[in-house]
């Protein structure tokens, strides 16, 4: 089991030197997708060896910048590396006037399509940011972030040993910027390792977060064994990028090659993924709400005569009110605030409107409120597009209600759509029946942070 080429297998971590980099607490960030221009300056501020300068660099040559910088600071000892290990990564934190731990354990995985069924996406991605990724992972060689991967495991040995590494004093320790606690302690012991390669053997696991980053790592992995000459060794490292999506399932890359990939040892045949058991007491989803930028009159005046018609409408005048509401109803209900209206919650009349409108997607996918929304509101009545939606245009997300509310008020946005957040039991029926929910549809609380850990693929 722990032998090359198992499917779990311990990673030579890249970590921070603090005794040359500084507090961690400056030196972590949230994930690519969270920054904006206004916190990477932030950050890039906080310290001059923010992994910012990894993830998201601001440079004319962004990639080729990363590059040169992780390999500085690695030639500076800003960077260490440590023996391979796996290691257990806590996050706590407050929510609601909760308290609460969420527990995953970070390792290397190896690489399979998702045609295989052992991992497997649950939403779409948009082809702008895995070509970003890709160019990254390229040019640095290593992955900066982890994937975040749901399992489902009933080994007693597994959770004993959490509990046990739990107990013991953190390797890395930082608090972020909203107050959450990250811990990491290091698993080394080859009994403890083998534990955890037995547990999750053969664990189904779900994309829950980095969608973008597994896909790239599966194109990456492709790239490298198209370019390996007799020796083993990289023959090009100009191919250009390819991204175009495979047909046997819609998350899927092209394949470059017949032999599937991640049927070797080689370290791009794997990723680094942070693993959190379904039924951890500390697996948050927080909902993930929609602002359409901009609107023409016309779409504005047909969304207004036609919603009712499938639609049955509350309206509130204090969109307080009906975001209170909205959370209380649950799922069903989609809050809605439109230029120049009241704010309301929509209530489909019928689910055969759906089922009539788009007979084309599963069943399980049909039923979500954000499937409801993206066919019979943005697609039909505003006029935007799933192929609009794919290449990131006209639509920003949040999940924060109050950033969703301001957007609305402050005119930012001529429309906002509100939504419960799906459960993992919809995630887990939608990826079981080899569908994919829309883009964005999932936000997990808190993110992994970037920082913490890195993954060299050399």
């Amino acid at each position: 089991m722990s032998g090359r080429g198992g499917r779990v297998q311990p990673f030579p971590a890249l970590v921070f030197n603090r005794e040359r980099a500084g507090h961690l607490k400056d030196l972590i960030a949230p994930p690519y997708d969270l920054i904006d221009e206004t916190l990477q300056q932030q950050l890039y501020a906080r310290s001059p060896h923010n992994i910012v300068r990894l993830e998201l660099n601001r440079d004319a040559d962004p990639y080729g910048s990363a590059a040169a910088t992780m390999a500085r600071w690695i030639d500076e000892g800003i960077l260490r590396q440590l023996p391979p290990a796996i290691f257990l990564y806590t996050q706590a934190f407050e929510l609601d006037g909760r308290r609460l731990i969420r527990t995953g354990w970070v390792v290397r995985i190896r690489l399979e399509e998702f045609e295989r069924g052992h991992i497997l996406p649950h939403e779409r991605t948009f082809p702008k940011a895995k070509e970003d990724r890709l160019r990254l992972l390229r040019a640095t060689r290593a992955n900066i972030s982890p994937v975040f991967g749901l399992y489902r495991s009933g080994s007693t040995a597994l959770k004993a040993l959490m509990a046990a590494v739990a107990g013991r004093p953190p390797l890395l320790e930082a608090t972020d910027d909203l107050g959450i606690l990250h811990q990491v302690r290091r698993v080394e012991s080859p009994a403890e390792i083998a534990v955890v390669q037995e547990a999750l053997e053969s664990s189904q696991v779900l994309i829950a977060d980095g969608h973008h980053r597994y896909e790239t790592a599966l194109e990456y992995c492709r790239l490298m064994r198209a370019n390996l000459g007799d020796t083993g060794r990289v023959q090009n490292r100009t191919q250009p990028l390819h991204s175009s999506s495979s047909t046997r399932h819609p998350g899927t890359i092209r394949q470059l090659s017949d032999k599937p990939a991640g049927s070797d040892f080689r370290p791009e045949a794997y990723v680094m993924m942070t693993l959190v058991a379904l039924d951890d007491p500390g697996l948050v989803i927080l909902p993930t709400h929609r602002l359409v930028r901009v609107l023409d009159q016309a779409r504005l005046e047909l969304y207004k005569a036609r919603v009712h018609e499938k639609f049955e409408i509350e309206e509130f005048t204090d969109a307080e009110a009906m975001i209170t509401q909205l959370k209380q109803r649950g799922p069903g209900y989609i809050g809605a605030i439109i230029r120049n209206s009241s704010a309301a919650i929509l209530h489909l009349r019928d689910q055969d409107f759906m089922s009539r409108a788009s007979p084309e997607i599963q069943p399980e996918v049909r039923g979500l409120d954000v499937a409801v929304l993206h066919k019979l509101i943005l697609d039909e009545l505003l006029g935007i597009t799933p192929e609009t939606v794919r290449q990131g245009e006209n639509i920003a997300y949040t999940h924060d209600r109050h950033v969703a509310l301001q957007a609305a008020r402050s005119g930012a946005a001529a429309a906002v759509f509100l939504l419960n957040p799906p459960t993992v039991f919809d995630i887990e029926k939608i990826t079981n029946a080899g569908a994919l929910m829309p883009e964005k549809s999932t936000y997990f609380y808190p993110k992994l942070q970037t920082g913490l850990l890195m993954n060299p693929l050399y």
